[in-house]
């Protein structure tokens, strides 16, 4: 998985690509969304245009990395999820939890 941020004014975009599954490219995402809230960015929109395959363990870090930007007083919201992916976030009911955009200034501006 690939992992790039990008300023969009005070909202931080992380382009997702790959697959997100247990092991290095969690560990990515968690050191990109822990540094990103160490620096009080903590509006954040997940890219998930390109991601093709997610697993328990990447789900779970969707959880924490939202978990934790609330606790900062941010959001993290959902971008583009590929078909696939938005099936398996709608099984587990992650569509309840975030909000999840298909235009990228909508969810810009949803913050």
């Amino acid at each position: 998985m690939s992992v790039k941020v990008r300023d969009a004014g005070k909202i931080r975009i992380i382009d997702l690509s790959g697959k997100i599954t247990l092991g290095k490219t969690i560990q990515s995402l968690d050191e990109t969304v822990a540094g990103l809230l160490k620096q009080n960015q903590n509006q954040i929109v997940l890219n998930l245009k390109d991601v093709d395959y997610i697993d328990s363990a990447g789900i779970g870090e969707l959880v924490a990395s939202k978990k934790r930007a609330v606790a900062a007083g941010g959001d993290v919201k959902l971008l583009m999820p590929s078909s696939s992916v938005y099936q398996v976030l709608s099984i587990v009911q992650l569509h309840l939890i975030f909000q999840i955009f298909d235009d990228e200034a909508k969810a810009i501006g949803s913050f």
